[in-house]
């Protein structure tokens, strides 16, 4: 961790004195000094008095205010801009890496689910998470579920907004999409089992998204915008229970209470329509189709009416 980064994990918990931090890392307070210029000129809010330097805002991306916010471990790295956060992952993992967040500005190559692109317009929240939980097969179609709920709790308690679940992996408020989840994953060739995850996650928090009816964004839902990194963080919280989670089940009963699909008639995969009755124990779809019959439907894409 650089001088800047390190000042600014300290400023993150609260005021500080240019003496203190100078003593504390080893610096000269002319050092202190120019490094609380680079970060005021980085954009936060950075103001001096009698007590020292303390930090009242500015929304940067940056791994120490990231680091600053949690309370679980994690190697967090940030970049300018990416392809994609999840490639970079999935790079990592194949080096050996572990419990690490890659956090980006803006991707050039951001994508969705079925292979669709996702917009990653500058001051949005894109991120992936690679864990390694140790999960048997059957079982790793859930990650995806438990991470909205992770990232949905995280989102409602820092926007103060409702936030609902659309089968599988999106974020609603209201009946506007302001988050999307896309979960990948490396098995072993001999054991079958799962190597890694790498759960990506982008999140809207301002602005709007004019020819895009169902995409919105924590601001034009009226929410309160958190930073990047506090937002980035409580999400990285939720995802460390990843394995826990998934194992007793535990979140399936949020999962199913946050849906604002079930009861409501849907589009399957563009070909038929239905009527969601409810979310099975493996957090796949039970859908009525109007012939009275019910089928269980995992893997695949379901939209609302408009």
């Amino acid at each position: 961790m650089d001088t800047k980064e390190s000042i600014l994990l300290r400023l993150c918990r609260g005021e500080a004195g240019g003496e203190k931090l100078a003593r504390e890392l080893g610096l000269t307070r002319t050092a202190v000094w120019k490094a609380v210029c680079a970060l005021r000129a980085d954009g936060y809010d950075i103001r001096s008095s009698r007590k020292g330097y303390k930090l009242y805002g500015g929304d940067v991306l940056s791994a120490a205010g990231v680091t600053a916010h949690l309370s679980t471990r994690w190697t967090v790295e940030t970049h300018a801009e990416l392809s994609s956060t999840s490639d970079r992952a999935k790079a990592l993992a194949e080096s050996g890496a572990d419990r690490t967040a890659v956090l980006a500005e803006t991707q050039t190559a951001g994508r969705g689910r079925l292979g669709r692109s996702f917009l990653s317009p500058g001051g949005g929240l894109y991120m992936s998470a690679l864990i390694r939980p140790a999960l048997v097969a059957a079982d790793c179609g859930m990650i995806t579920a438990f991470a909205a709920v992770a990232a949905a709790r995280a989102v409602e308690r820092l926007s103060g907004l409702p936030v609902k679940i659309k089968w599988v992996n999106d974020l609603y408020v209201g009946d506007r999409k302001i988050c999307g989840i896309l979960t990948e994953g490396g098995f072993g060739m001999e054991s079958g089992e799962l190597s890694y995850a790498v759960v990506g996650i982008g999140v809207n928090l301002r602005g709007s998204f004019p020819g895009l009816p169902r995409a919105g964004s924590i601001e034009s839902a009226g929410g309160n915008v958190p930073s990047r990194c506090e937002l980035a963080a409580a999400i990285l919280d939720g995802l460390s229970e990843t394995e826990s989670g998934v194992r007793d089940r535990g979140f399936i009963g949020e999962y199913r209470s946050r849906s604002c699909v079930v009861g409501r008639r849907v589009t399957v995969d563009g070909a038929y329509e239905a009527e969601v009755a409810g979310i099975a124990d493996d957090c796949s779809l039970l859908l009525r189709r109007d012939d009275g019959s019910e089928v269980r439907f995992s893997a695949g894409e379901v939209s609302l009416a408009l």
